[in-house]
């Protein structure tokens, strides 16, 4: 049996140090784990050392993902090259171990527009197998019809599209995850729960917008065992009776409501 590791992180130096030169309060606490023993050299080695490393843990093929927050915490310009260098790099590394190596897309959704190009190039020119993207960037969650055209792109080429965790806003770590030491903080807005949270929610989210409605060839992936929402699905299934969006059958059947009516797919 193959053994396919799917949530396969790295980093590119250029984004490393972009995300590192971020003011304070726009920039991701959560890189800190980075940089915590050797993890920083881990992360920036797609080449030999780390196909010794897959085989220690039995590992036959990795889908290379950015780790987190990737390009979504820079401003768009820096973003759409960055994420494009990213991308070729990890080409780079596939070509190089085309038998142990697959890779997911890194999106610059500070630019929209380009976040819905850049799969459809990496996809047909690339060969990635996917795409990950890491929830809201600033205040814009991943269901704003902005990135309407972003779910259409992975739709029609049928490209699965990661959610992976990010840091929950700092308005929202200041009402419920601060308060603690500093570091119990960290972790629980991070690893410990918040992650985990945001992810779900971002997924939810899209559920109830109609994304799936609007593009049925979507395909989503959560890490994590759902992110929380395989252990809410009850409760989250009463949602379609006051939404005009049902979930979609490949996450969970539910009924759709008598009174429910479709919303159009944003233009």
């Amino acid at each position: 049996m193959k053994i396919i590791a799917i949530e396969e992180q790295w980093n590119s130096v250029s984004i490393r140090d972009a995300l590192d030169r971020l003011p304070d309060g726009a920039r991701d606490e959560s890189v800190a784990f980075n940089a915590m023993g050797d993890n920083q050299a881990r992360l920036e080695d797609i080449r030999q050392d780390r196909i010794e490393a897959m085989d220690t843990a039995g590992i036959d093929v990795s889908i290379l993902s950015v780790v987190t927050p990737a390009t979504q915490a820079l401003p768009a310009r820096e973003a759409v090259a960055l994420a494009r260098d990213a991308n070729d790099e990890a080409t780079a590394a596939v070509r190089a171990h085309p038998e142990r190596f697959r890779a997911f897309a890194t999106l610059p959704t500070s630019d929209s527009q380009a976040a819905a190009a850049e799969p459809e190039r990496c996809a047909t020119q690339l060969g990635h197998v996917g795409a990950m993207v890491h929830g809201r960037t600033g205040t814009r969650p991943l269901d704003d019809p902005a990135y309407d055209d972003l779910f259409a792109t992975a739709a029609r080429f049928h490209q699965p599209t990661f959610i992976h965790p990010q840091i929950p806003s700092n308005q929202l770590r200041d009402a419920a995850y601060r308060g603690l030491d500093p570091l119990v903080d960290l972790g629980l807005a991070t690893f410990g729960w918040g992650w985990h949270m945001d992810a779900g929610l971002s997924a939810l989210r899209l559920i109830l917008r109609g994304t799936f409605d609007c593009h049925r060839d979507l395909q989503l992936v959560l890490g994590h065992w759902g992110e929380m929402l395989l252990f809410w699905m009850y409760r989250a299934d009463s949602l379609s009776g006051v939404s005009s969006s049902t979930p979609s059958p490949t996450l969970w059947t539910a009924p759709r409501s008598p009174t429910a009516t479709r919303k159009p797919c944003s233009t």
